[in-house]
């Protein structure tokens, strides 16, 4: 018998190592590596969440995401759901930046079972019986508005557009076509401007609110044809004459203005008609030809603090913190050097009239205070809410909010803007006092929860009271840094700092999550809040507040 060739043998087993290499080397790169399965990947995911690795937690929703897996779509809208409810509980719940990773990663699964999943999940919550569930309905929304070519997807959502009773539902879509910039829906959108429903126009100012803010981003201005439809739907609107809503029309010369250039006024529906004409003939407008008419957007009421509040119902939110003692290191010069960071409406370039060398800031209204008495923070704050305020006669409402630990609402809800209100409440603002740490979230919140019903609600977000009755503008002054909120109980170490026993235990210090939760409760009102920061504050959070919501930021810092 013939004995085995030991080299034969080890050749054979070179061979088949080699098939085999070749084979895990040629394996497709589509495929979900085995440790990235959904089992494997749930797991690391809740040891960063119990970890609080907000990072970690976001790289490893991009990878569920990546699975298609329906087991992973159904963890995720649960993520989601457990979330709302945190917030509804007045917790935290997932940071901003995670949410947002949920969002797109469920945007991920095209397969048909997950999107059927999704799309049911959004229409069966009964918004209309229980507002709150809009706000998931938003998400699960936005998700299906980020896929393309997905018929299941748009089709969920063109059935929550052309919902004609519930308006919770209809901005739930709205929102998140808007934050996907889903242009696909343009005309389905607009058309929400030419329903013959009287709800929207007279009670339910949202719809067409988040209708407008919604054209004005997902609208492609270089599609003529598109952009025509828009402005005739606006003329529709504008034509039945049974809504003269100054915020809802601010939103809609914002938008206008936005896709177009022109600063008519959304009620200048003549100057529109004379647009269109120009449009459908030339496809370009004849600037010398222009008809007279509206050239501003909607009037605004007397500047506080620098900024243009928008509407009829206003709260004053000022900071009383200790630190509102320290000297002020900046001068009515100094501001008047800087610029607003906040929207801008063009308007015409030059005014026939027009002096070139007149001051632009003659008409300052900072330039009435008594700058040489005022030496502290808290005394700038003083005196321009004593100022704005006994300018503010007319047909608004105001309220007024102090925050330092502790909350108030010193007005006890609103305060019709008569001559001897705005005089009583101008010699109540010159008595404010410092005192103790920064609650900024709960001073926001309250702000969002004054209506006709009172000063306070469990869901300020969606409470019809808030909704219909509640703040147009919010104007927010800090000096600093968010150091307490409604939920501390107890001082902890500062991470930013690294010092011990100065700041609250609560869920809303750090401005990254103060913001995205006063943007989530905000999320279908679309308050206008203007920020203004003294001395060394949180610029990111102000600055995050007024872009995310169309109001302007003022930066009146320095060092301290």
């Amino acid at each position: 018998m013939q004995r085995a060739n030991p080299y034969r043998w080890t050749l054979i087993a070179l061979c088949v190592l080699a098939v085999s290499t070749l084979g895990i080397a040629f394996t497709p790169t589509t495929t979900v590596r085995a440790d990235d399965d959904f089992k494997s990947l749930k797991k690391e995911y809740e040891t960063a969440k119990r970890e609080d690795s907000r990072t970690a937690m976001g790289r490893i929703v991009e990878k569920m995401g990546a699975t298609n897996d329906k087991d992973a779509a159904k963890y995720l809208l649960g993520e989601l759901a457990d979330d709302q409810k945190a917030h509804k509980h007045h917790k935290a719940g997932l940071p901003g930046n995670v949410r947002d990773k949920i969002v797109e990663a469920l945007a991920k699964f095209t397969d048909e079972d997950s999107v059927a999943l999704i799309g049911k999940a959004a229409l069966d919550l009964k918004s209309d019986k229980e507002p709150s569930l809009a706000l998931d309905q938003f998400d699960f929304f936005k998700a299906l508005a980020t896929m393309k070519d997905v018929e299941a997807a748009d089709t969920t959502l063109r059935k929550a557009l052309a919902d004609e009773k519930n308006p919770y539902v209809k901005c739930a879509a709205l929102e998140a076509i808007r934050q996907a910039k889903a242009g696909r829906f343009a005309d389905d959108v607009r058309m929400i401007l030419e329903e013959d429903n009287d709800a929207w126009a007279k009670k339910w100012l949202i719809v067409p609110i988040n209708t407008l803010a919604c054209l004005e981003d997902i609208v492609d201005s270089s599609d003529k044809e598109l952009l025509i439809r828009v402005v005739k739907s606006v003329i529709v609107w504008e034509e039945r004459k049974i809504c003269l809503d100054e915020r809802v029309r601010f939103f809609g010369s914002k938008m206008l203005n936005a896709l177009t250039g022109e600063a008519a006024d959304m009620a200048s529906t003549y100057y529109w008609k004379w647009w269109v004409a120009q449009m459908e003939a030339v496809g370009a407008v004849d600037n010398s030809s222009k008809p007279e008419g509206k050239r501003s957007r909607t009037a605004a009421v007397p500047p506080v603090f620098n900024t243009a509040p928008v509407g009829k119902r206003f709260v004053f939110v000022i900071d009383v913190s200790d630190s509102m003692k320290m000297p002020l290191k900046i001068t009515l010069e100094e501001i008047e050097k800087r610029k607003k960071d906040g929207p801008v409406t063009k308007g015409p370039k030059n005014s026939k009239d027009g002096d070139p060398q007149k001051d632009p800031d003659a008409d300052n209204r900072l330039r009435q205070l008594p700058w040489k008495d005022i030496d502290t923070k808290i005394a700038l704050a003083r005196e321009e809410l004593a100022r704005s305020i006994k300018s503010f006669v007319g047909d608004r409402k105001f309220a007024i909010v102090t925050y330092s630990t502790e909350v108030n609402v010193i007005t006890n809800g609103w305060v019709d803007a008569t001559p001897g209100n705005c005089e009583k409440w101008s010699k109540e603002a010159k008595e404010l006092e410092p005192d103790a740490m920064t609650n900024i979230h709960g001073g926001l919140m309250r702000a969002l929860k004054i209506s006709d019903g009172g000063i306070d609600s469990d869901e300020p977000a969606v409470d019809p009271e808030c909704v219909l009755t509640g703040a147009d503008t919010i104007v927010f002054l800090t000096d600093g840094w968010a150091s307490w909120d409604d939920e501390s109980t107890s001082r902890i170490k500062d991470k930013r700092n690294g010092v011990d026993n100065s700041i609250g235990d609560g869920p809303f210090i750090y401005g990254e999550n103060i913001w995205p939760d006063i943007l989530r409760h905000n999320l279908f009102r679309k308050v206008i809040i203007n920020t203004v920061g003294i001395g060394n504050h949180d610029k990111e959070l102000l600055k995050n507040l007024a872009k995310r919501t169309g109001g302007a930021y003022v930066d009146w810092s320095f060092p301290e």
